[in-house]
């Protein structure tokens, strides 16, 4: 369970509203493949249990499922998320946490959302004490911020599909989500969602999809990959939607893909003194994962105007611009 603070009222979520804990099922599709798994489930932590299966017993798993070099690997403790309805309960957690913790002077924190139109970012410099984007690739649209900040853009399409009720009692409803060239997640007996498309250097970031971009996007998520790795899916499903975002992809570095941190006043205002206009960005796909993590480190930068306590992997992108 999860609480929950919706205008006012409180009251309890069932977590199965944004999390399924049915696990993750990846097939090994190249030695490649299976020689960086095998390396994962030798190293990774005990918490978090990798287990090499065979085609048989991933079959009992998900019936029909291709695993053309008779292995499988298994995270049974692996959670899907759906990660527009974790956004919405977190914002609702933070809400709670701000009304639940006064400051040290015993006045009331409150959280709000505002929604205004500005023209530049330093309309807001009058109005608060510092200012933080978060607007993943749009950030990168931003006059003040366009061309210097190193993001790449991809757009991303997501297939929304609902299991026939004629197939529904033969089909394993408690089923792990299938990692593989495209990616299945199953949320509950009928829902599912297949992913995703890479459309490299988009700028639509619109949630909606055009009739041609959704079957374009059918013919290669869900007649050609998720129809490789699970045959059955073409023939026990309907399609009911599409949705689409954009990716803010940031730079490939020794250390991997990393967000973006740091204050960007000498973009914004030219005076790099003031510690006032902060990014945050280019979370990326382990964005779920960290994203805790970074918020806190930049929470504790901003309070303390201070950019140095932000760890300098996250902040050397200024240094390649």
């Amino acid at each position: 369970m999860t609480l929950w603070l919706e205008e006012g009222v409180y009251c309890y979520v069932v977590r199965s509203t944004f999390l399924d804990e049915s696990g993750i099922l990846r097939p090994a599709h190249s030695v490649k493949n299976m020689e960086i798994m095998i390396d994962n489930a030798q190293k990774g932590l005990p918490s978090c249990r990798i287990e090499r299966i065979d085609k048989e017993a991933a079959h009992e798993l998900i019936p029909g499922l291709y695993v053309p070099l008779d292995l499988a690997f298994h995270m049974p403790q692996a959670l899907t998320v759906n990660s527009q309805c974790y956004l919405k309960a977190l914002y609702s957690a933070c809400q709670l946490s701000a009304k639940e913790s006064p400051n040290s002077g015993g006045a009331l924190k409150e959280l709000r959302l505002h929604k205004k139109p500005i023209n530049r970012l330093l309309d807001l410099a009058g109005e608060y004490d510092a200012v933080i984007i978060c607007l993943g690739a749009r950030a990168a649209f931003l006059p003040e911020l366009s061309g210097r900040i190193p993001l790449r853009t991809c757009r991303g399409i997501i297939a929304h599909l609902k299991v026939d009720d004629d197939v529904r009692d033969g089909y394993p409803a408690d089923s792990p989500s299938i990692l593989s060239d495209a990616w299945i997640a199953f949320h509950g007996p009928q829902d599912l969602r297949v992913g995703a498309t890479w459309d490299w250097n988009s700028r639509n970031y619109s949630r909606g999809v055009s009739r041609e971009e959704g079957n374009k996007a059918i013919e290669e998520l869900l007649h050609r990959k998720a129809s490789a790795m699970y045959p059955a899916i073409k023939n026990m499903t309907t399609v009911t939607g599409m949705s689409g975002g954009l990716r803010a992809v940031p730079p490939l570095t020794p250390q991997g893909s990393l967000p973006l941190l740091g204050c960007v006043d000498e973009f914004v205002s030219g005076n790099q003194t003031d510690n006032k206009f902060w990014l945050l960005t280019g979370l990326g796909s382990r964005g779920l994962l960290y994203h805790g993590w970074v918020g806190k480190l930049m929470a504790r930068a901003v309070l303390s105007r201070d950019e140095g306590l932000i760890p300098y992997e996250l902040i050397s992108w200024k240094s390649i611009i």
